[in-house]
């Protein structure tokens, strides 16, 4: 037996190690950073909840003034016209209940409705308000509103847990291939050879898969990682 036959199986445990090694830090750093993917989407979940209960809050506020301001240009509206019936009838007496509730309590009424009860830009032709615009414009008072989008939270975060979720894939396919690299030291020669290749095949695949999902989510997300 040659030397050189002694070096050969030495020669393969030594390439055997080297990509054990490497596979083993590889495979650390990719559950390191399906780790990272799956925190960033709990996260931005998280996030995602805060706002729509920020949004909700906005909206049951801006529903609540709404209706209150309704309720105030209504009473306005009955008053109002109640008291132009009054002047209108002639009676004296009525004339001066009239007068009183013109000075005295359309005022307050009138203060207390507006911008609904006294801007004509709300006053629909039918005699009735226009809710819808009203709403509108408070929501637009309110510029943190329009920076909240929930859907847009959880859509995001529906991108990471896929990307975690197809990132896996990679990881096992590291995971087969360090357990045929560990076969390979404790295999005959015939059975060894076979264990290197499927050992370093999957790890290149694993490597492959892993790398082409990072860069089509992060394609995907607008450069995003």
């Amino acid at each position: 037996m040659t030397n050189d036959d002694i070096s050969k199986p030495k020669k393969l445990e030594m390439i055997v190690a080297i990509l054990i090694a490497v596979v083993s830090m590889t495979t650390a750093l990719v559950v390191w950073r399906i780790n990272v993917v799956g925190s960033t989407s709990d996260d931005i979940v998280h996030q995602g909840l805060i706002n729509a209960v920020k949004v909700q809050s906005y909206d049951n506020e801006n529903w609540r003034l709404l209706y209150e301001e309704a309720s105030y240009a209504r009473d306005y509206a009955i008053y109002l016209a109640g008291v132009r019936v009054m002047e209108a009838s002639g009676d004296a007496a009525l004339t001066a209940q009239a007068a009183n509730l013109r000075q005295y309590l359309l005022p307050s009424l009138q203060l207390i409705s507006a911008p609904l009860g006294t801007e004509s830009k709300y006053l629909k032709s039918d005699g009735t308000y226009d809710l819808d615009k009203r709403l509108a414009e408070l929501e637009a008072d309110i510029p943190e509103l329009s920076t909240l989008d929930p859907q847009a939270k959880f859509d995001l975060a529906k991108s990471y847990f896929s990307q975690k979720r197809w990132e896996s894939i990679g990881l096992v396919l590291l995971a087969l291939s360090l357990l045929w690299l560990t076969f390979t030291e404790i295999s005959t020669k015939w059975l060894s050879s076979v264990s290197l290749l499927l050992g370093a095949g999957g790890f290149l695949a694993g490597l492959v898969w892993f790398v082409a999902v990072e860069a089509y989510f992060f394609i995907g997300r607008g450069g995003v990682l």
